[in-house]
């Protein structure tokens, strides 16, 4: 039987002694040097992205959260209250195996007519990621009783603001189907995910120079 080099066991050696000091907040010189360098050149991560679900567990009148001097719009038709989850992805292909990872936000949303009635006015505040945000924005029916009798898919947008501090702006766009089941994760007719896959993009301020 062939013995492993000693360089491997060394290196195994190190790296667990490095996990240790990493847990224990100590820094030694051995573990400094095994540490990958910042690559010179690459550039700042200016955005973070996001993919979620949002299921809305809620729907009543509006109260005073969608009055006008919050919304931007006047007679909000709907109060919903969503929840974010999150989703597995396959990597060969990027197909969603699994939209009901768990939770990681929630959404409180209102909405209002337009002039256009595939059309209506969409206000949110939320948090996702740790990260909480305001949004102002429009969804879109795109058809009714589509792919079956009984569901409607939407495409809605988000322009968000009230981030923290050291955010620039972000994004957030979805594609939405609702069904006859007004609430939760299953539709009717079943076999689908409502009520959206949403895309969050959030993008940083740039440093200073």
């Amino acid at each position: 039987m062939r013995r492993r080099p000693r360089v491997t066991r060394l290196s195994a050696g190190v790296s667990m002694a490095c996990g240790v000091a990493a847990i224990l907040t100590v820094r030694t010189p051995l573990c400094a040097q095994n540490t990958q360098p910042v690559r010179p050149g690459v550039p700042p991560q200016m955005e973070e992205i996001y993919i979620g679900r949002s299921v809305r567990e809620s729907r009543i009148a509006p109260t005073e959260y969608c009055s006008q001097a919050r919304t931007g719009f006047d007679s909000a038709i709907f109060e919903d209250r969503y929840s974010f989850r999150s989703t597995a992805t396959r990597a060969a292909d990027g197909r969603v195996v699994d939209a009901n990872v768990q939770t990681i936000g929630s959404l409180h949303a209102c909405f209002g007519p337009t002039a256009n009635p595939a059309n209506s006015s969409f206000y949110a505040e939320g948090a996702l990621g740790g990260v909480s945000f305001t949004g102002n924005g429009e969804c879109h029916m795109v058809r009714a009783d589509f792919p079956e009798r009984g569901l409607y898919p939407f495409r809605c947008f988000l322009d968000l603001t009230g981030l923290p501090a050291d955010y620039a702006g972000g994004e957030l766009t979805t594609n939405s189907i609702v069904s006859r089941n007004t609430l939760g994760p299953e539709t009717d007719p079943p076999g689908y995910s409502q009520s959206s896959i949403a895309t969050i993009r959030l993008w940083r301020k740039q440093p200073e120079r």
